[in-house]
């Protein structure tokens, strides 16, 4: 079974490896690869610092694996991005082993790739979050707590405690809240009362604390240790010097729980629907198809409850939900926050595809289906168009050929769909690889070439401008701060004087709306112009070729000759 969609997985790799050299993005992602370059340079690993500062925003772990292969490396972007793919293949192979423990091989096989071509996976690997890593260490861990039930073995209790360690370590205690929830309802619907409270849990939680003791050491001799110490704390308005902070008590609740509980000073205007019509694009091309698979479930339930107990079905069904439900009460959301459960989402598909292929409703089920397939089909390649001869046009021949080849054998695949059911996850997969082949090889390659930072720093070492002599006014890049080697600085006009006075080389990257106050002040020396949009904020008429120039900001990078 694995061998029949072995192909699959290959070209599903090649698409994600052909992304890992495109240019990290602004804000959170470049942000990241700036905080793990800073940490591979001064080798302070117990103490996470941005720019020297101290930062508590986000625990360490992805940082820790990033300035490991940075040591390796080098800095670059895929060296930035080898660490998350790496948490990424651990997620799909655990989904997998997952499928295969509750099922069979064939559920196994098919919920790992349903994941392993889902849009947030290949998002996320180019945007790279904390969350790549909570999402492997997540399932990692379920499926190890699943396999101790099975077979109470000490290798099983130590792999459980290291996924939820290593979940903790990368988000926070969500890490531990998921697998609860999801083996919890697993026993719920079991009705094995006997596996609710088992000693072997002590041992469970002390390996835990072992094994994030590093990083709880970390913060309470960087953070609790100095409470006279003045910390810029990250907040919807900026930067915010505060007194007093707790380290530990950030990390346990409120950067968590705190959300829930509104202690968390990030709020938004997201209502509690906002992660249902996220999930609808971000589960894609599987979302649809996820629909029909979950209420089906939900019925098979409520039945077995009554009846014949099926308790791998609670486990992915209420494993999605609940957590679904309690994140949807936060006061701050962000679409990347629900893909820990797509793993659990995958398993819940692949479950369902097996069982509609022996009911007896199988040919309203696949016509179903296949019906939204042809939506899909017609409605990326009409996306996949628009980028190439509306949005980013004179893409070369070979990727054209390359994607319309994939569009169009997944459109073939279909066709035979209705006698060979599985015809469909084909189909599916090949959709997901050619649109993305596509993002990965021209649209992303193309956007960041409007990302200021990367821009800047290009233009820098093109007309051998020194970074160290080079400052920054009224602006400030996290992807300028990763790709210019040298330290990062940040100027005010009184220290441009002091410059000026002391007769050096002053160079100075600033925003158009100061150049007429800038050069009331000093004679400067145009160097460069640098066109720029943010590319986490795409509008209609940047992407469209004949109004993007509208859009586009300016920097300048000019000489400070004299002052006035």
């Amino acid at each position: 079974m694995g061998n029949k969609y072995l192909w699959l997985f290959v070209l599903a790799t090649i698409v994600y490896i052909i992304g890992f050299d495109i240019t990290i993005m602004d804000v959170d992602s470049a942000q990241y690869s700036s905080i793990s370059r800073e940490m591979a340079e001064t080798n302070e690993y117990l103490q996470v610092k941005h720019r020297g500062e101290d930062y508590l925003d986000k625990p360490p772990l992805l940082f820790w694996i990033t300035s490991f292969f940075f040591e390796i490396f080098g800095f670059h972007n895929w060296s930035f991005k080898i660490g998350s793919f790496l948490f990424t293949l651990l997620g799909v192979f655990s989904t997998y082993r997952l499928g295969k423990l509750l099922y069979n091989k064939v559920i196994g096989v098919k919920a790992a790739l349903i994941l392993y071509s889902c849009q947030a996976f290949f998002l996320f690997n180019n945007d790279v979050r904390t969350d790549t890593i909570l999402t492997g260490a997540v399932i990692f861990a379920i499926w190890q707590w699943m396999e101790w039930l099975k077979s109470p073995k000490w290798k099983w209790l130590f792999g459980l405690s290291f996924g939820v360690a290593l979940a903790m370590l990368s988000k926070g205690p969500i890490g531990l809240m998921v697998p609860v929830i999801a083996v919890g309802s697993y026993i719920l619907g079991k009705k094995a009362w006997n596996k609710i409270f088992r000693w072997e849990y002590i041992v469970m939680l002390a390996l835990v604390a072992v094994f994030i003791s590093p990083m709880v050491y970390g913060l309470y001799q960087q953070f609790d240790m100095h409470p006279e110490k003045v910390t810029q704390m990250v907040s919807p308005n900026g930067l915010v010097p505060v007194t007093g902070v707790s380290g530990l008590e950030f990390y346990f609740w409120t950067q968590s729980f705190g959300r829930i509980s509104g202690e968390n000073v990030w709020k938004d205007g997201s209502g509690p629907f906002f992660f249902v019509h996220n999930f609808l694009w971000s589960f894609l091309p599987w979302s649809l198809i996820f629909i029909p698979a979950f209420f089906k479930r939900f019925r098979d339930i409520i039945f077995s409850w009554f009846g014949k107990v099926e308790s791998p079905k609670w486990l992915a069904a209420f494993g999605f939900l609940i957590p679904f439900l309690v994140l949807s009460t936060s006061s701050y959301k962000l679409p990347h926050y629900i893909f820990p459960l797509y793993p659990l989402a995958a398993i819940l598909i692949a479950s369902w595809w097996e069982e509609i292929k022996v009911s007896k409703f199988k040919k309203a089920w696949i016509k179903l289906t296949l019906t939204v397939q042809w939506i899909m089909i017609l409605a990326i390649g009409g996306i996949i168009s628009l980028i190439y001869f509306w949005f980013f046009k004179d893409a070369p021949i070979y990727i054209l050929v390359i994607t319309y080849g994939l569009l169009a054998l997944s459109f073939y695949t279909s066709l035979v769909t209705s006698k060979k059911p599985d015809s469909l996850i084909v189909s599916v997969v090949l959709l997901a690889c050619s649109i993305n082949f596509m993002m990965n090889s021209w649209f992303y390659p193309q956007l960041t070439t409007f990302q200021a930072g990367n821009q800047v720093v290009d233009s820098l070492n093109e007309n051998k401008i020194d970074g160290e002599n080079t400052y920054l006014y009224s602006y400030y890049s996290f992807s300028y701060h990763f790709y210019q080697k040298a330290k990062l600085k940040l100027v005010t006009e009184k220290k441009l004087l002091s410059r000026v006075d002391d007769e050096r080389n002053t160079y100075l990257v600033f925003p158009e709306n100061n150049l007429k106050h800038l050069n009331s002040k000093f004679y400067l020396e145009a160097i460069d112009s640098i066109k720029f949009h943010p590319v986490t904020r795409l509008s209609l008429p940047f992407l469209m070729a004949d109004t993007r120039e509208e859009e586009l900001q300016t920097l300048y990078i000019s000489k400070i000759v004299d002052y006035k």
